[in-house]
């Protein structure tokens, strides 16, 4: 039972001084809680409000959700064993550098679906794609799920919020010509990297932790068991995306004398690819003084290195591969997810395959010439 209590009454050398009102109250723990109130009505509403948690079980305690977003966020994704390291290094970046700075200060019971709609508003008047804007309230969400989940909250605050519409992008190639440009663009030191890039359809962080153990160039395989992720401002190998990316992948002939070039000059036991001070390529590092001056000078300016293994589908696409032979080269769990990426890819597909049936079946199943009848 919540008492809403006169303080100046029951106190008097506190008549005059702070809140007036004080609502007592025993948790659902049977531990003593207190509020106070300026206003006897504020005081009553929220007995009243007690006692209704109380009494259907859904009482939280209030000082549990004066917990910053922020300091929760981060106490979540430490406690979150379940992830993978590069998934947790993705989470923690669009928590540092996306989700604190706009709510990290807001105690989580102060959070409201307004928060979440200002969020989204001001990110993407700051310049934040919705792709990504969409991913951050994803994870925002999955947070405050966590919250209500541990007792902190009643409710998600960010359920109602709707997420950005964002049309699908096509995904884009560089052409030969475009490749061939590149590669006399870019940096020497980092041609093989790009090249294997373009060829084989590997990640950035897949590249950057091939080591020389991964690769059988006597037989023309590339073992993909590892990429490199930024944890804590420092790289650090960890297990691929998904399980799907741990692959074989078949080199052909002509790469495959450029990777033993890479080999034999390679400042590095540790990876295949490294940077000048012979240490674990920096993605950041690499766009800034390699990947952006090569594309200004070859007049490409804007597009990324992910282009590079969507160059490599669309080289496989040309040279008639199966979908899902591109499924399994490139490391997609689904091969929906190959389909809806690079279905634009494959229009002539279709025309491809009415001309194979018809060198394949045109004779044999063509309507044969009966002979004539005699008459008798």
């Amino acid at each position: 039972m919540a008492a809403v209590v006169d303080r100046w009454k029951s106190e008097p050398e506190r008549k005059g001084k702070g809140k007036r009102w004080l609502v007592r109250y025993k948790d659902d723990a049977r531990q003593d809680r207190r509020k106070a109130f300026d206003r006897k009505v504020d005081a009553e509403r929220y007995a009243r409000e007690i006692e209704r948690q109380l009494d259907i079980g859904t009482y939280r305690d209030p000082s549990a959700s004066d917990v910053p977003f922020g300091d929760y966020a981060a106490s979540w994704l430490d406690t979150r064993y379940d992830l993978r390291p590069s998934t947790k290094s993705l989470y923690k970046g669009f928590i540092e550098n996306h989700l604190q700075p706009r709510l990290g200060a807001i105690s989580m019971g102060r959070l409201r679906p307004a928060n979440g709609h200002e969020y989204l508003a001001q990110a993407i008047k700051d310049g934040v794609s919705k792709s990504l804007t969409r991913k951050t309230m994803v994870l925002a969400k999955s947070i405050m799920s966590s919250a209500v989940e541990d007792g902190l909250l009643a409710m998600n605050p960010f359920s109602p919020v709707r997420l950005p519409k964002e049309k699908p992008r096509e995904a884009q190639c560089f052409t030969s010509e475009e490749l061939a440009a590149l590669l006399d663009a870019v940096t020497p030191h980092y041609r093989c990297f790009v090249l294997t890039a373009a060829v084989l359809g590997l990640r950035f962080g897949e590249l950057c932790g091939l080591r020389p153990v991964d690769l059988d160039l006597l037989h023309g395989r590339i073992q993909v068991t590892g990429q490199l992720v930024e944890w804590d401002g420092k790289p650090k190998r960890v297990e691929p995306k998904t399980e799907a990316s741990i692959r074989t992948v078949a080199v052909p002939p002509f790469l495959i004398a450029e990777l033993n070039e890479q080999l034999s000059k390679r400042s590095s036991k540790e990876y295949v690819f490294t940077s000048f001070d012979r240490g674990p390529i920096r993605k950041s590092n690499f766009n800034r003084r390699h990947w952006q001056p090569a594309l200004k000078k070859v007049g490409l300016e804007g597009r990324v290195f992910h282009e590079l293994r969507h160059t490599a589908v669309a080289f496989a696409i040309e040279a008639g591969a199966h979908p899902k032979a591109i499924q399994d080269r490139i490391g997609h769990a689904s091969i929906t997810t190959t389909l809806n990426v690079y279905g634009h890819l494959m229009p002539g597909l279709d025309s491809r395959l009415a001309e194979r049936l018809d060198e394949r079946l045109s004779e044999s199943l063509a309507p044969q010439e009966r002979p004539k009848a005699v008459n008798d």
